[in-house]
């Protein structure tokens, strides 16, 4: 429920912590009147905030808190003053870091204003699978770095296209959580994703245009965590990560990167995720082709046995359609209990 969302984000975290929340916006986490020590960093000041707000009948502004300092460019340390920085225990991002240019430059900020042994990371963090950018691509590791090392400040032409061209909502809504898609139907037209793209422009005087940049599943979100920290970027590792009911999961970062006995164990750690962020996809799917209730198949934090049996039985039948697909008319009713086999299998997944 979302009464519980905060209370389920800061878990084990205690009121006397020195919080950092970044972006709150209209519904804080970790709100001044609920008895936190929090610092406030938002793209506007309080005012600001209200007069872009009041206008949706949908939003209360009365949750708006004074903002404490205001981000707009740079890295975002840099907005919160030497002295304090290195000495928060928490940054709260809620729905943040997808919309950011440069998510490892706001890691490594995060580096440089927690404390530096019991400093974390708490993210809600949208599930790409349960909302508008249901149809677009997983963001991949090569993505953060590029985006990194141009020291993006806005986002690309490519980001600003596929942010207008892929929307999707489902009989109107921009989120649905697990349920049948029977309603998904693109946002806005191509002409206007083209617009979109053509108006592109790297002019720092053009006002700032905001953009869902990034799209993640859990393992996807765990993949880019691990590599980013692997090659040096980032001193940050997932100590949980939950997916939640809704549109989201919820994750905590802290500090020190993953470790790993040898080369080969982090090689297959990689697989291991890259494989399942195929079955969270798959999980995706199903919701919109199957006629029966899919059942999630995800195990974070590795499989189990009864999916990796899974896994590999598929891969062998697959394996046996392969050299079963020859020239021949009786190639049909040669792999059809093949296929009644991989159907049963799906079926058991």
């Amino acid at each position: 429920m979302e009464e519980d969302r905060p209370s389920e984000l800061l878990a084990g975290i205690s009121r006397d912590s020195k919080i950092l929340e970044l972006g709150p916006s209209v519904s804080p986490m970790a709100p001044r009147s609920a008895g936190w020590d929090v610092t406030v960093i938002d793209h506007a000041t309080q005012e600001e905030l209200i007069e872009k707000y009041k206008i949706d009948p949908n939003l209360t502004v009365d949750q708006i808190e004074k903002v404490d300092y205001v981000w707009k460019n740079g890295p975002l340390h840099e907005a919160v003053p030497a002295e304090l920085r290195g000495t928060f225990d928490v940054l709260i991002a809620s729905h943040v870091i997808e919309h950011l240019p440069d998510p490892i430059g706001f890691m490594q900020s995060a580096e440089k204003l927690l404390h530096p042994e019991r400093g974390q990371l708490a993210l809600a963090v949208p599930d790409k699978r349960w909302c508008f950018d249901y149809l677009k691509q997983v963001s991949s590791t090569g993505q953060f770095l590029t985006a990194h090392r141009m020291g993006a400040q806005r986002h690309s032409m490519t980001t600003r296209f596929d942010h207008s061209a892929y929307i999707a909502f489902n009989h109107g809504l921009p989120a649905w959580g697990r349920e049948r898609l029977t309603g998904l139907k693109l946002a806005d037209t191509l002409d206007h994703a083209y617009s979109e793209f053509q108006s592109w422009t790297d002019d720092p005087n053009v006002p700032y245009v905001d953009c869902h940049a990034w799209h993640f599943t859990p393992s996807s979100f765990a993949l880019l965590i691990l590599e980013a920290a692997d090659v040096g970027l980032l001193d940050w590792r997932v100590e949980w990560l939950r997916p939640r009911a809704g549109v989201e999961f919820f994750t905590r970062l802290v500090r020190g990167r993953q470790k790993f006995a040898n080369p080969a164990e982090r090689e297959n750690r990689r697989m291991e995720l890259l494989k399942q962020i195929l079955l969270d996809l798959r999980e995706q799917t199903d919701w919109l082709v199957d006629s029966a209730e899919p059942k999630p198949i995800v195990v974070h934090g590795g499989f189990d046995d009864e999916a990796k049996q899974n896994l590999q039985q598929i891969a062998e039948t697959a394996a046996v359609i392969r050299t079963a697909m020859r020239p021949g008319r009786a190639i049909w009713h040669q792999m059809l209990p093949l296929r009644r086999t991989v159907a049963k299998l799906r079926g058991r997944v």
